[in-house]
């Protein structure tokens, strides 16, 4: 009889041990969760409230050591926005800025393990920039672009205009769609 009483006092113990521990884990996870959320808070006001200068040097040391310089260390930051363009559920940085005499560039940021990190860089040669948004209607998010048709042989100030989609394929953005401006 006291052996059945012991094991069932052991049990009851090791039940409430084990119900302490998930407990801790849980209030463990949800104050790292927090904390990575105020990081993201903190990181995305400064982008938000940095000057213009302070936003151009955050752009050029972001840029990779192997990627020749076209312009971009005198990038001056002409937009920022925020979007899921990965549909990851958690929306990205988008920063645009000029490249060259014509060009547009559009570094992408996301967030993990509490550090902002270079998701993706896209470049285009006209100064048309990117929006983002659902163009073609199938409930995902693509970015939009304009760049110049060179099949047609004519220089770049007569040259046709063809609008790019691009989306996330997981791995990089590829191109879903290309219409030329009707004009």
């Amino acid at each position: 009889m006291s052996g059945l009483i012991f094991g069932g006092i052991l049990a009851y113990t090791i039940g409430i041990a084990a119900i302490l521990v998930a407990f801790g884990i849980a209030w463990w996870q949800r104050r790292e969760a927090l904390r990575t959320k105020a990081a993201l808070e903190r990181a995305l006001r400064w982008v938000t409230e940095a000057d213009s200068d302070g936003l151009d040097i955050f752009v050029r040391t972001t840029q990779q050591p192997n990627v020749a310089d076209s312009g971009l260390s005198k990038a001056k930051v002409s937009a920022i926005d925020y979007a899921d363009v990965d549909c990851d559920g958690e929306e990205e940085l988008l920063i645009q800025y000029p490249v060259g005499v014509h060009g547009s560039a559009l570094k992408i940021f996301g967030w993990r393990d509490g550090e902002l990190y270079e998701l993706a860089r896209l470049s285009v040669g006209t100064p048309a920039g990117f929006q983002f948004g659902d163009f073609d209607g199938d409930g995902m998010i693509e970015i939009k672009t304009q760049e110049t048709d060179w099949t047609a042989g004519l220089p770049y100030v007569t040259a046709p205009q063809i609008v790019l989609l691009m989306r996330w394929n997981g791995t990089e953005f590829k191109e879903v769609s290309r219409e030329r401006l009707a004009g």
